[in-house]
């Protein structure tokens, strides 16, 4: 029987036993979610001991190399010495080689890495500070033409961060980067298909080195570059992007107000209205293109949402949303209040059977799936249907009768990436498309389900909301036994009056026998 060393206790891992069930059993508090190797949030690192391949299968090659490992697919042929995960070492230290402010709000910051970063314009940088806290910007331009890994940032009102950017920095100081990451790029497979780029803010600066990579590795389709702003003068970067024109791209500046005004037409052409409609009124079929999406995380999900509406292929549509570092309570009543009936999907479907059959065979196959089956756990095939047809058939009729968990909360301690949200959305409409449901309707029904993208992709595990009021469930709690039952973690028989634990969110229930022993 091998042993795990973690925080200074021992767990025995018995046979068929995973390093997650033995930590869980023990009573550490450990992150975790899936249970299968698909979100990696129980990573940790080895300190002493082998994890073996499987439990790197699918992790960055950093990460393999620096000993990190996933416990939920780690079953131990040796003891181990395990500690939470240290991405410190994944860090390098770049030079600060210049500072130069854009307007009132806006500065590129250009940086000298120790070591050449294969940044492509359009994926992000993590930029540390000397306390260790960090924030994400996107890379603008082209390394191996401008040198320099360049990032515009915007000051935020109240932004500790952004200040000390913008006040604190200065040339040849020295700090620590993380990347790069993100897949927000451009593609030599790209070639031939129109591009369409939406964003506002610094948003724009990732898409204009996008334009740039294309336009040099000779794009043959067509460019459309829309940048939003509130009124003109937030257009930051309008000479720069105006000068696209003169190799082709066609160039939108669209503001919510004063298009007219006389300060703004001194800036060139400028279109007033709303940057999303704008730019889906004049690509109502985005079936071909490319969409590259930057900046306002409401706007990029807005915009999401229109491209599925389009046609876009979700393979197609690449975003990088600038998410807030307070982390946002749910919207999805108020986006179900905003959702009107669609009467002639739901005759299309029978009134129900129809989508009752659709779902059946869709549930067959996420429950054999093994990147999506480990979300499932301790949860029917049926079950899953009947709850998905409730909540359905309530948007497709209008009939306002649903009352189980909305999803936020349906899927709150899920860690689930927008890839694999795109995963299972693509696996959905195969099984429409099985059932010959219409075109136009199998994209009006993927614009339902992207509506919700922002209350199930997460990049870690969130609380419980009830009445306003987040509860984490990621603990144990004492309980004393009031039903007679087992063990859940070595099957003993737990009697009235034993006292046990109880994971809050999983339900399991561990006799005091399965406790950790002391550490040494």
């Amino acid at each position: 029987m091998t042993t795990i060393s973690y925080l200074g206790s021992r767990y025995q891992v018995r046979s068929g036993e995973s390093a997650l069930d033995a930590l869980v059993r023990g009573g550490a508090n450990v992150p975790f979610s899936c249970r299968r190797g698909s979100c990696q949030t129980c990573l940790m690192r080895a300190v002493a001991g082998e994890p073996g391949p499987v439990a790197q299968r699918g992790l960055r090659q950093e990460l393999v190399e620096t000993h990190h490992f996933m416990p939920c697919v780690c079953h131990p042929t040796e003891d181990l010495t395990i500690e939470a995960p240290d991405l410190s070492q994944l860090l390098l230290t770049a030079m600060v080689s210049g500072v130069r402010r854009l307007d009132d709000r806006v500065v590129r910051l250009s940086l000298e890495t120790e070591r050449v970063l294969e940044c492509r314009p359009g994926q992000y940088i993590n930029l540390y500070r000397e306390d260790g806290q960090s924030r994400s910007y996107s890379v603008r331009g082209l390394v191996d033409e401008d040198y320099f890994v360049e990032v515009d940032v915007q000051r935020v009102p109240g932004g500790a961060f952004s200040a000390w950017i913008h006040e604190g920095l200065q040339e040849g100081d020295t700090v620590k980067v993380q990347g790069p990451l993100g897949d927000c790029h451009y593609r030599p497979e790209d070639d031939g298909r129109p591009l369409i780029l939406i964003g506002t803010g610094t948003g724009v600066a990732p898409l204009h080195g996008i334009v740039r990579d294309a336009l040099r590795q000779g794009h043959t389709g067509g460019i459309w570059l829309y940048f939003g702003a509130r009124e003109a003068k937030w257009l930051y970067a309008h000479e720069e992007l105006t000068a696209l024109a003169a190799q082709g791209v066609s160039y939108r500046a669209v503001v919510l107000e004063g298009a007219g005004d006389q300060g703004a037409t001194e800036r060139g052409a400028l279109l007033q209205g709303d940057v999303v409609t704008r730019a889906f009124a004049e690509h109502p079929d985005a079936s071909r293109a490319v969409v590259f999406l930057c900046g306002d995380a409401d706007l990029v999900q807005r915009a999401r949402c229109e491209a599925v509406l389009a046609g876009a292929r979700r393979d197609s549509i690449r975003a990088d949303p600038f998410e807030s570092e307070v982390a946002a309570p749910p919207r999805d009543t108020q986006i179900i209040e905003g959702i009107e009936p669609d009467p002639e999907l739901w005759e299309a479907l029978g009134r129900g059977p129809k989508l009752r059959a659709i779902l059946e065979d869709f549930y067959t196959e996420v429950y054999q799936d093994e990147r999506l089956s480990p979300f499932f756990h301790n949860v029917t095939r049926e079950r899953a249907v009947d709850k998905q047809y409730s909540f359905l058939a309530d948007m497709f009729a209008g009939t306002k009768d649903y009352f189980g968990l909305k999803p936020f909360n349906a899927h709150h301690w899920m860690v689930i990436s927008d890839e694999l949200f795109d995963y299972r959305e693509a696996m959905f409409e195969r099984h429409l498309r099985r059932h010959q449901v219409p075109e136009p309707m199998i994209r009006r029904w993927a614009h339902l389900h992207e509506l919700f993208r922002r209350e199930i992709v997460k990049s870690r595990a969130r609380g419980l909301f009830l009445e306003g009021v987040e509860y984490h469930l990621d603990r144990f709690q004492e309980e004393v036994v009031t039903v007679a039952g087992l063990c859940d973690g070595c099957s003993a028989e737990l009697l009235v009056g034993d006292t046990c634990r109880l994971h809050v969110r999983t339900g399991q229930v561990y006799c005091q026998r399965c406790d950790a022993a002391a550490a040494e």
